[in-house]
């Protein structure tokens, strides 16, 4: 291993080269612009330790935009965001729901479908007109995980099993597409699968317009796990009671929220404050 270039250690153990434009990239995709970003970077370059875990590097980015624009902080943390929606994947669906229905469909998630073959559980089924578009969510704790083509594989077969169904009259619906949605990556070979029979993809980074990132900053629909001052019970109280995007937080009041979270009115008036910020409507 050479010894004259820095690595860090990430989150599964495995080790890989420090890589400042990976760091730099991300700056700036969530809104740090290019003094903040070089600022932040050179702070991180200077206390940098080789075999630095992942996380104390992510933690000491924050910190430093935290310094300088506290809503690029926040944004900064979407994808930890994400994945606090965890560990299983049943918010995650939920929030997929949302989103779609941001753009214009109605949603039901975990609906029983009949295929040509046999039945199949639904993630989402969202309608658009006189279309169904039926949706595999796929969730992983692991960031560093990628989608592979088994999965498009399987998302695919099903949908092929329940076009067929529908063709036969077996069921009611219309369906146009089929897709599969996840929190993380997907492998090259997963994308050109997909690409090749039709079958949608919203993923981290792909497609490469509008993938899981455009759909949530486009209409700033972040989850409300992004927001800092949550612990894991507060946010699972949120989820529970269907509260999972920023908006949705926003329909209450700081005094509901309060109660809802079990916390004390000044820090519900700072996830207020978070969410306003985050959201575009924070007066001034």
């Amino acid at each position: 291993m050479n010894k004259s270039k820095k690595y860090i250690t990430k989150y599964n153990g495995t080790e890989e080269l420090f890589d400042e434009e990976k760091i730099r990239k991300s700056m700036r995709s969530a809104g740090a612009d290019s003094q903040t970003t070089e600022d932040a970077i050179d702070s991180i370059k200077k206390n940098f330790k080789n075999y630095m875990n992942s996380g104390e590097i992510y933690r000491y980015a924050v910190k430093q935009l935290k310094k300088k624009n506290p809503s690029v902080a926040i944004k900064y943390t979407l994808k930890k965001a994400i994945m606090d929606l965890g560990p299983s994947g049943y918010v995650f669906e939920k929030y997929i729901a949302k989103i779609l229905e941001n753009y214009g469909y109605e949603t039901k998630t975990g609906q029983i479908v009949r295929g040509f073959c046999v039945e199949h559980e639904v993630d989402v089924v969202a309608k658009k007109g006189m279309k169904h578009y039926m949706v595999e969510c796929k969730y992983h704790n692991d960031s560093d995980y990628s989608s592979d083509i088994k999965t498009a594989l399987y998302v695919h077969s099903r949908f092929e099993d329940i076009k067929k169904g529908c063709d036969a009259g077996l069921n009611d619906y219309n369906l146009e597409e089929g897709w599969f949605a996840t929190n993380t990556k997907v492998t090259n070979e997963a994308a050109k699968y997909a690409k090749c029979v039709g079958l949608g993809v919203i993923a981290w980074h792909y497609p490469e317009a509008k993938n899981l990132e455009y759909y949530i900053e486009n209409k700033k629909l972040y989850p409300v796990s992004i927001l800092h001052g949550l612990n894991k019970k507060q946010k699972e109280i949120l989820f529970e009671n269907s509260i999972i995007t920023i908006q949705d937080l926003l329909e209450l009041n700081p005094d509901s929220l309060a109660s809802t979270i079990n916390t004390n009115i000044i820090n519900a008036q700072k996830l207020f404050m978070q969410a306003e910020m985050l959201a575009g409507t924070l007066r001034q």
